[in-house]
């Protein structure tokens, strides 16, 4: 259960993003682009996130979708007002969360894992909720669908000791189960 001062934060976190992400769809073009870190936000509550993980999560896409994203985030966090190092915390799963967009797409994901595991615990969960839905709303997605399978199992590879070892196990088997439900059947 969050403090009154906590939901509050959460719902700054929340009116951040979508001032960030406005006028921004998803792959569909149809789909404000908010509905998925608002799912992601909302996949991190579900599976033990605290106050911290569900405004990183809300945020977590700033930096790589939107225009000025790290100073958006910084200057977000900053107004807060978070105790004690709260706001670096949060700030550290964003950053690590975020893309190298300098980098291909399979280095991109291997870095963004590596930072992930060296970042707050909470990344690992926000990371597994973020596939989750990617997953699950794949159908409005572009591109090699395979490849963003074979990449949500590198993810689900990686971060598995983390996830149980922080009680996000939960969060990694729905994930196993959505990719099951998307990976083509075997050849018997």
């Amino acid at each position: 259960m969050m403090e009154p001062w906590q939901i509050h934060a959460v719902h700054r976190a929340a009116a951040i993003a979508a001032q960030a992400h406005d006028r921004q769809y998803r792959k569909d073009g149809k789909t404000p682009y908010l509905a998925h870190p608002a799912r992601v936000a909302g996949l991190v509550a579900t599976f033990g996130g605290g106050y911290r993980e569900i405004i990183a999560a809300w945020l977590h896409d700033v930096i790589e979708e939107g225009t000025h994203g790290e100073t958006t985030v910084a200057y977000g966090l900053s107004s807060l007002k978070l105790p004690g190092d709260n706001a670096i915390l949060i700030y550290q799963m964003i950053t690590a969360l975020t893309r190298d967009r300098s980098l291909s797409d399979d280095e991109q994901l291997l870095d963004s894992l590596d930072r992930i595991l060296k970042a707050p615990p909470g990344a690992t969960l926000i990371k597994i909720c973020d596939r989750i839905d990617n997953v699950l709303d794949m159908s409005s997605m572009d591109g090699d669908l395979g490849h963003y399978i074979r990449g949500s199992v590198v993810v689900l590879t990686q971060l598995f000791g983390r996830a149980v070892e922080h009680g996000y196990g939960g969060a990694h088997e729905a994930l196993r189960l959505c990719l099951e439900g998307q990976l083509p059947p075997r050849n018997q």
